[in-house]
């Protein structure tokens, strides 16, 4: 398994990683009841880690991005092109491709999908958005192991990625219902410690990493968004507002 390879592979005296790999993972297993069982609603759940996700995406991911830019000069590919120039369009990309990724289980969950796109069934859009998700989750759990979260501590990274990934199985689990958690949610905390496996033997190359990297954070800010701050009447400002000050003040502080 990723994880136990991991292990081998970090020795003993970095067992804090590979933990911290498997916790972000079970958090797409944990029962639907645990945020009443620990006091809090779901609903101020899901708008403490909407503060969480984007303060984090903001004061590090960001910076970190900016940080990278000379990583894509000389770059042939347009992409590397375009973004030397401007790197956060990559966090606008990313950030237009889960925007596409949720269009697609919205028009398939209102029934619309076959009028608009034909012969498909929400079996491929299932797989789709599981898939792209998939990806994402992968590249989560690689930066923990590589260490490389724009910050000193990667227990912070893992907070903030956890609770994200809470926001992100409840949408999930919105849009597909049985069959995400059937399946679809094995899928993605499986992707986590593919990830981490990869981050174990494998380095990718900085263009590739910084390419990744503005993907996820535009993803990261459009789905704190739209997940993780549920409609006006459903949430919780004090909860976000708690998560966001609560976070910055503790990556001010390092």
């Amino acid at each position: 398994m990723p994880v136990a390879l991991a292990l081998a592979l970090l020795g003993g005296d970095s067992l804090l990683v590979p933990a911290l790999v498997v916790a972000v993972a079970l958090v797409h297993l944990l029962p639907d009841e645990l945020p009443l069982s620990s006091g809090l609603s779901r609903h101020s759940l899901l708008s403490a880690a909407g503060g969480v996700s984007i303060v984090y995406a903001f004061l590090h991911l960001f910076p970190e991005l900016d940080h990278r830019r000379e990583a894509l000069e000389g770059v042939d590919l347009l992409v590397g092109s375009l973004a030397g120039h401007h790197i956060y369009g990559l966090a606008f990309a990313g950030l237009a491709l889960f925007y596409g990724l949720e269009r697609l289980a919205a028009i398939s969950r209102s029934h619309e999908f076959e009028r608009d796109l034909g012969p498909f069934t929400d079996a491929p859009v299932l797989w789709i958005h599981v898939g792209g998700f998939a990806v994402y989750n992968a590249f989560i759990g690689y930066v923990l192991v590589q260490g490389e979260t724009g910050t000193e501590s990667t227990a912070l990274f893992a907070g903030a990625m956890a609770l994200h990934l809470f926001g992100n199985d409840a949408a999930m689990e919105h849009h597909h219902r049985e069959p995400y958690r059937r399946i679809g949610r094995w899928v993605l905390a499986g992707a986590v410690l593919l990830g981490g496996g990869l981050g174990a033997v494998y380095a990718i190359d900085d263009a590739a990493f910084t390419v990744l990297l503005g993907l996820l954070t535009g993803g990261i800010v459009f789905n704190a968004i739209k997940d993780e701050l549920p409609r006006t009447e459903q949430s919780r400002f004090w909860a976000f507002a708690a998560g966001a000050v609560g976070y910055a003040a503790i990556l001010l502080s390092l």
